[in-house]
């Protein structure tokens, strides 16, 4: 049996590591361990910041920083790094240039890490002209980036095999996980822990859209994340605005996905990788392996909500999902009428989708279609406003099995098995006491 004094000194140290967790994430940029200005040279901007990154805690970046064309601050201990704002609460701060100008490493390239990654807060800066992305964060335990601007992101060649050649040009305002340094496949317990994506900008129009992969926020491949990316604003992606794939529960089942509040708008043209629908709003699920989004177990859960979604691509879908379980609601997606484009795409089952909007034109405004190990059954989907949607071939396709959409649609093609539409309008609850009425009846 361990010594009490022992068990003692363990629950000292978790209370001090949860503590500095609490100080990390909410302690004042003005009281600041340390602060570094911008001196405008990549010869001193970048060392000088490493050597505050190096100490760990709070650090104040002021002025003007330049980090070259391969810039690069390696995060390694627990840091926020803060810039400062103006009157109206925009970045003053900014870093021109860098190659993922902050970045926090995998430990070992091509193996899990034994521990687990630091935890890193950023805010406040205005990031332009990075290399591939400005902010890569393949090996952190928590993450809190807000009131960020990403502009001007230059695409870098990653090595991903894609139909026109053995590399890819890519580009994101972030990336969480470790999808662009270990390319084969998720490493465990890489990325995990509390990640909140807020209050940022990206701005990701690039030169070459139809053979960029560009992204706003990518977080692909983390291990027991509590992933929320809320209230950005994301513009003129060439693939997709937000994507969440293959993020696994860990063994104890923790891991939750929140998508919300973000304005997005694509790019009119995208790459054809991995497939032709594209550029998209929203992706969420499993796409690698479609077998973990129809496992309970590793499968995360999914809220999309109060999302405004602008394709404006031929072939553009405003949210694409691939896995089981997914609510999504009150979410507003604009069509700008290409032939290929659909409003919202199930392929997994038991999801709940209700007082969503599809606007504009496209192919469909709902589309429910099995996609391999993901089988696109018993799926509901209540009171889906289409006023002002104009079908190409028409509004809602179900193409799996026992799907109800409640509500009223003007064309409804079922495809599967056991599908039905149950023709009801929203409803109210009568008063709880009404007036000057009785509830018996009088003779």
């Amino acid at each position: 049996m361990p010594h009490k004094a022992l068990i003692s000194s363990r629950c000292i140290c978790l209370t001090v590591t949860a503590f500095l967790a609490v100080i990390l994430f909410t302690f004042p940029a003005q009281a600041a361990d340390a602060t570094v200005f911008g001196t405008g040279s990549p010869a001193q901007d970048v060392p000088n910041v490493q050597s505050a990154v190096d100490k760990g805690g709070s650090i104040l970046l002021k002025g003007q920083f330049n980090f070259g064309s391969d810039g690069r601050i390696k995060i390694t201990k627990n840091v926020r790094i803060t810039g400062e704002t103006d009157a109206v609460g925009e970045p003053k701060t900014t870093i021109t240039g860098g190659f993922w100008t902050l970045y926090a490493p995998l430990p070992y390239k091509d193996a899990p890490p034994s521990a687990k990654g630091p935890l890193v807060a950023v805010s406040a800066i205005r990031f332009d002209g990075a290399k591939g992305t400005p902010l890569h964060f393949p090996h952190v335990s928590g993450l809190d980036v807000r009131g960020c601007t990403v502009t001007d992101v230059i695409p870098q060649q990653v090595d991903i095999e894609w139909a026109e050649g053995d590399s890819l040009a890519f580009q994101a305002g972030i990336v969480v996980g470790n999808r662009i340094v270990h390319t084969k496949g998720p490493l465990g317990k890489a990325a995990g822990g509390t990640i909140r994506i807020e209050n940022n900008r990206f701005f990701m129009e690039n030169k070459r859209p139809d053979t960029t992969s560009g992204y706003g926020v990518l977080a692909d491949w983390t291990t027991g994340a509590e992933l929320t990316i809320k209230d950005n604003i994301i513009l003129r992606t060439s693939r997709n605005g937000i994507e969440v794939l293959d993020n696994a529960l860990d063994a104890k089942g923790n891991g939750s996905i929140n998508i919300a509040g973000n304005r997005i708008t694509t790019d009119e043209e995208g790459i054809p990788y991995p497939h032709k629908y594209g550029p998209n709003g929203i992706v969420a699920g499993w796409y690698f392996d479609t077998r973990g989004g129809a496992d309970f177990s590793r499968n995360n859960r999914i809220a999309i909500t109060g999302n405004r979604i602008e394709g404006r691509g031929e072939a553009s879908t405003g949210i694409l999902l691939y896995a089981n379980d997914i609510v999504a609601t009150c979410n507003d997606i604009i069509m700008g009428g290409g032939n290929s484009a659909r409003g919202i795409v199930q392929t997994g089952s038991r999801g709940f989708f209700a007082n969503n909007r599809v606007r504009g034109e496209g192919r469909y405004a709902v589309y429910c279609y099995p996609f391999e190990s993901l089988k696109a059954t018993a799926n509901t989907f209540a009171w889906t406003e289409l006023n002002d949607f104009t079908g190409i071939k028409g509004q809602i396709l179900l193409g799996g099995q026992v799907n109800v959409v409640v509500g009223t649609a003007q064309s409804l093609l079922d495809k599967g098995k056991g599908n039905r539409l149950v023709n009801t309008p929203p409803c109210a609850l009568p008063e709880v006491d009404p007036e000057g009425e009785s509830w018996e009846p009088v003779e």
